[in-house]
């Protein structure tokens, strides 16, 4: 009974203290959100949807609020150094440790003090909020679960940083030191992610941007980037990694109490109170401080053959200066700055040949390709297949945006192997082409993943030396391929389209289809698509294009930011196939003509956009700079006369109005088909012009656009002999 009153009594005399703290947690979380709450029940009550409004109310309490996480970090670190900083001083450290306390009696009420300080203000914000809505509003079981969701997330997330801060501090006896301790601590596995990351995109032809590698590899690593849980919990909590979060935080604590037990006193005033952490925190900075400078030098030097050199001389001055600044800091002495020669000197081997093995690819990262046997599915993304239309996916209740690589899982590997193998050797033959300054057009880019049997993901992006037909038919004519690359084809229900549209060039016909007809549409359009071969994708022209529009708001769910989620709509376009015979007969039935003819009214305005080169410039100008920079020349808004590089060119545009007159003359040699297979409005590097077409239309907008190609061997002396 007495340790239990002699307890609190010391819980009641550190809260005395503590009384800023408690005064400073009160004001922030008591009277930001409930003014919050008055403004809003009195301002939008009645201009929106109940949900709409709800989700608008509650987004400062819920576990993606921005305000309440910034509240939980600044109010952990608050907690933690208001408690525990008296470690940083000598004279406190005698005192506390002269009290006839045990050290596991101080540290629970110092640690539940803080914990305290942080829980019962937000609480009490909470109360205060169930309260206003429920009378100010609806007080629903959804709204509810979110607040006691974001009550969850926040509050593990101020335990978990709570209890990092209060490890930096016992491990520190200065308070500068400290924070440079805490940042080493919740930054130094994210920045090795991002500086390792940033060496294979640099270095390796294969390397995959889809892969989201940096996420993964920070998940792989949770449990040295104590902030991963809680930025992962924000961003949208797991139940898996809340239970592992909450085991990972039990470890911490009981870590944090051994460590402040084993503390001597002598700690306070010092940079590190255990030598045994320099060398970590040392080590660890100076090499990839290293590799860092190492890397922006590669990267200030273009990045090119030759610039070795300054790599290694930056990964050196790297090492050099970080220990430098390191070691002042320990000793608190600048001439201390060079003890320690023979680490610093081993970092910079570490490092210089950790830079050579990335540079040279020492370990074959893009040699690398799974046996067979170790493959449990692939999946297969050719660039530019399909032009421009975009793949996307079912979640839930609506329609995304995504990519080949998240939609399909081949299981038939043997087809696609022999292929795959041939993708890796097409890339090396590529890179060392690009390394002897060979750039040779035709390769296609092609993302895949591996998925292997023993759960790891490999992504990797090759080059493709052209289409590589005869080996990807293998792939392409496969069902589970078409339901990956078409997923929205496959998995969007049928009554979720609100409209079917198809077009041919100027031809065009909305079709509004009864629930029967969408499915049957559908259906035969999944069929005929399953049966298309690629010889026909590749060598036949598309007869049609169907647009296909999705009522993006089945369900009809709202985001967490309180914004609405719809009304949205989604639409899609599929190529339509000679082959597709019962397509193209249901939309014939229906008043589609592909081959109907358009008839000018001359109410039309044409124009066709010309890359600059198109044009012949004064011969003055290539005297402006040397005949080796010079390769066309183009007219600013001043009028003026400068020199163009080739890569200006490409994106330099001159647009030439074609006369009514001539509209039918230039229509004849546009090639509409041909346009779905490049796949975005600019042509010009791929032998084309562009051909835009504006015509009188009814409705809200006054004008529909229509665009075509013209090859550039196409005779058009006629537009400039007038």
């Amino acid at each position: 009974m007495t340790s239990r009153s002699s307890f609190f009594k010391l819980m009641k005399e550190d809260l005395r203290q503590r009384l800023w703290t408690i005064v400073l947690a009160s004001i922030v979380f008591l009277l930001p959100v409930p003014i919050y709450l008055a403004m809003q029940l009195s301002r939008y009550g009645d201009r929106m949807s109940m949900r709409e409004f709800l989700f608008r109310l509650t987004s400062p309490l819920e576990a993606g609020s921005p305000w309440l996480a910034l509240v939980t970090l600044c109010g952990a670190l608050i907690c933690a150094v208001s408690g525990f900083g008296y470690l940083f001083s000598k004279k406190k450290v005698d005192f506390f440790h002269a009290l006839p306390v045990k050290r596991e009696k101080l540290f629970a009420v110092r640690y539940i003090n803080g914990v305290l300080i942080y829980a019962v203000p937000y609480l009490l914000m909470l109360l205060i909020s169930v309260i206003m809505i429920a009378f100010g509003a609806e007080l629903s079981g959804e709204v509810m679960w979110r607040l006691v969701k974001g009550c969850i997330v926040h509050g593990l997330g101020f335990l978990t940083v709570y209890t990092v801060l209060i490890l930096c501090v016992a491990f520190t006896g200065n308070v500068v030191v400290f924070f440079a301790v805490s940042g080493w601590t919740f930054g130094i596995t994210a920045v090795a992610v991002s500086i390792y990351n940033w060496f294979e995109s640099s270095f390796f032809d294969t390397f995959c941007y889809y892969q989201q590698a940096y996420e993964q590899r920070l998940h792989d690593l949770r449990f040295l980037c104590p902030g991963y849980f809680y930025v992962s919990a924000v961003s949208e909590p797991e139940e898996g990694l809340l239970v592992q979060q909450l085991v990972y935080t039990a470890v911490l604590i009981g870590l944090a109490l051994v460590v402040f037990k084993v503390r001597q006193s002598e700690g306070a005033g010092k940079a590190i109170a255990f030598p045994v952490l320099k060398p970590i925190i040392r080590v660890s900075v100076e090499i990839l401080a290293g590799a860092l400078i190492g890397m922006m030098f590669y990267e200030m030097t273009g990045g090119a053959s030759g610039t070795l050199g300054w790599m290694l001389f930056g990964a050196v001055l790297g090492v050099v200066l970080s220990h430098m600044l390191i070691q002042s800091i320990f000793y608190f002495d600048v001439r201390k700055c060079f003890v320690g020669k023979a680490s610093m000197v081993t970092c910079i081997v570490v490092t210089a040949v950790f830079t050579l093995v990335m540079r040279y690819d020492v370990f074959g990262y893009d040699r690398y390709m799974p046996k067979r046997t170790q493959i449990e599915s692939v999946a297969i993304n050719m660039h530019g297949l399909d032009g421009i239309r975009s793949n996307q996916m079912v979640k839930g209740n609506h329609v995304f945006w995504t990519s080949d690589l998240e939609t399909m899982e081949l299981s038939a590997v043997d087809a696609a192997y022999p292929y795959l193998k041939v993708l890796v050797e097409d890339t090396d033959i590529y890179s060392e082409k690009i390394k002897n300054n060979r750039f040779e057009s035709g390769y296609i880019n092609v993302d895949v993943v591996y998925h292997l049997k023993n759960g790891k993901t490999v992504y990797r992006s090759y080059k493709s030396n052209g289409m590589r037909e005869d080996l990807f038919a293998g792939v392409f004519e496969t069902k589970e391929y078409k339901e990956g690359h078409y997923n929205d084809i496959y998995t969007v229900p049928s009554d979720w389209i609100t409209a079917i549209t198809a077009r041919y060039a100027m031809n065009m016909q909305e079709m509004r289809l009864s629930m029967t007809e969408r499915r049957e549409f559908m259906q035969v359009l999944r069929k005929e698509l399953s049966e298309q071969t690629l010889r026909e994708k590749l060598h036949t022209l598309p007869v049609a294009i169907v647009n296909l529009q999705y009522d993006n708001t089945a369900g009809y769910e709202l985001l967490d930011s309180g914004e609405e989620f719809g009304p949205l709509y989604f639409t899609n376009e599929i190529a339509i196939y000679p082959s597709f015979t019962e397509t193209l007969r249901f939309l014939k039935d229906r008043g589609f003509d592909p081959e109907k003819e358009y008839v000018w009214t001359g109410l039309e305005s044409m124009h066709i956009e010309f890359p600059a080169e198109f044009y012949k410039y004064p011969e003055e100008a290539a005297e402006l700079v040397p005949e080796a920079w010079v390769e066309e020349q183009y007219r600013t808004e001043y009028t003026e006369w400068y020199p163009m590089t080739t890569s200006d060119k490409e994106w330099s545009y001159e647009q030439v109005p074609v006369a009514p007159e001539d509209f039918e003359r230039v229509y004849a040699l546009c090639k509409w088909e041909e346009l779905y297979q490049y796949g975005a409005p600019n042509y010009s590097s791929y032998g084309f012009y562009t051909v835009f077409l504006d015509v009188p239309s009814d409705g809200y907008n006054t004008q529909e656009r229509y665009y075509f190609i013209i090859p550039k061997e196409a005779d058009l002396s006629f537009l400039f002999d007038k």
